[in-house]
């Protein structure tokens, strides 16, 4: 079934065979791979980061070596969309078999409730995480700082997020500290289906942002194009209770109460 799967997505029978090791075995570096499959180092080595360059893998890196992992679905189908101006047909016949089938696709040790982080660098792994927030079934809670988010290189990207996360009917709690851009957004805070608290920021002088959702917590840095997510019940129930904790005392400085 994988295979056909894949083959739907021109994987010669090299990529099948190395795509199917990670979906067994999880994030591997490229030796692993290599002895796993019974491949020249080379070949699997070209294979990895030619799948990476397509969306469908995720490259990181730990110490001197390079480790490949299985892109998630939401993740492959928003690569594809991108593409899908300039082969239009192709992609949206492979979108349709990932929504009715990329369940085949999610690797054994990914299947379940056990704890998974997934990192990601440059624009467009920041943008891949922020597409993730609008599969979520529960509010957002958010610290931000959005002057370093204008910055980031993907200014022209929120303001359609913001009204796709709306039109979705996604809510969102925002901690920001002070600056020019925040107060300028919370003008658009029902609009854009949200509640927001500004503090003073030397009380809340942080450039990453963090995001509190769906059993996931995300940080990302603007400022070195990473991001880090990480998805466990356990971690994501404490930092809700920290930023419950955090929004109370907000709202109370807002209010003048102590």
């Amino acid at each position: 079934m994988i295979s056909k799967i894949l083959s739907a997505f021109d994987f010669s029978d090299k990529e099948i065979k190395i795509f199917e090791k990670l979906l067994e075995f999880g994030i591997q570096p490229a030796s692993q791979i290599a002895r796993l499959t019974e491949l020249p180092r080379n070949t699997v080595r070209d294979v990895l980061d030619r799948l990476t360059k397509r969306g469908f893998l995720i490259r990181t890196q730990h110490a001197n070596a390079h480790y490949y992992g299985v892109e998630k679905v939401e993740s492959i189908v928003f690569h594809l969309k991108k593409e899908r101006t300039t082969f239009n047909d192709q992609y949206e016949h492979q979108i349709d078999i990932l929504k009715n089938f990329g369940s085949e696709l999610v690797p054994n040790t990914q299947r379940g409730n056990r704890p998974q982080i997934t990192f990601y660098d440059g624009t467009e792994g920041l943008e891949k995480v922020y597409e993730d927030t609008l599969t979520s079934r529960t509010d957002i809670l958010a610290y931000a700082c959005l002057e370093t988010m204008y910055d980031s290189g993907l200014k022209d990207y929120f303001p359609k997020y913001f009204k796709r996360r709306a039109a979705k009917k996604i809510f969102i709690r925002a901690i920001f500290p002070d600056s020019k851009e925040a107060r300028e957004r919370v003008k658009k805070d029902k609009e854009e289906l949200r509640e927001s608290v500004i503090v003073p920021k030397n009380m809340l002088d942080i450039s990453p942002e963090i995001n509190i959702y769906d059993g996931k917590v995300i940080f990302v840095s603007w400022e070195e194009k990473i991001a880090i997510q990480i998805r466990s019940d356990e971690i994501y129930k404490a930092m809700k209770i920290v930023f419950d904790l955090a929004w109370k005392a907000a709202k109370m400085m807002k209010s003048g109460k102590k």
